[in-house]
């Protein structure tokens, strides 16, 4: 960890870990006053806006049990031990909606919030999209494949329907890529 030449890293202890997240306090000394800071780590991701046409993108209906509530999301998940993050955005896609984008291009990295987590989000945008197969979904999944034009989501962006800040993040990052540099 690198720190500021003012603060000192006392301790620091795990005190929670599942296969998802991992919580730690660690003890600051920060200009001779003791601050505990609690942060979390928890496991990279990627997602991927997939267009199926010029103006068109594969989106998912997903039921999220937290806000009891279907919502649109762009296809996204962790990446498993071993894998890069283009191939967990590749089995994403697949196990979420059951298409194929034979054009990957990444859009970079960033982080939801580097305040209290390590956390880096990968993403992708996807092109030459194509049925491959059924849907793979985990016990906790419900999700409807959908297509939705790029008006649409624009709207929905705009109104604040799309909720998920890894959605929205890959909806604008994605669309200004796909309007903007794409064919440069």
């Amino acid at each position: 960890m690198n720190l500021t030449s003012r603060w000192n890293l006392e301790s620091s202890r795990k005190i929670y870990s599942n296969k998802y997240i991992e919580l730690y306090e660690d003890v600051l000394n920060i200009n001779s006053k003791k601050k505990i800071y609690t942060r979390a780590k928890r496991k990279n991701y990627s997602t991927i806006v997939p267009f199926v046409s010029d103006n068109e993108i594969l989106v998912i209906k997903s039921y999220r049990h937290l806000i009891n509530s279907y919502q649109i999301e762009a296809p996204s998940g962790y990446i498993d031990p071993g894998e890069t993050p283009i191939e967990a955005a590749s089995r994403e896609l697949k196990e979420e909606t059951g298409y194929r984008a034979n054009n990957i291009i990444s859009l970079g990295s960033y982080t939801l919030d580097y305040t209290m987590f390590e956390q880096v989000g990968n993403l992708f945008v996807g092109y030459d999209v194509v049925k491959e197969s059924k849907q793979n979904l985990g016990m906790m999944e419900i999700i409807e494949p959908t297509i939705l034009t790029i008006d649409k989501i624009k709207e929905l962006l705009y109104v604040g329907k799309i909720l998920n800040a890894s959605s929205i993040v890959a909806f604008y990052k994605s669309l200004d890529f796909h309007l903007n540099y794409r064919k440069k």
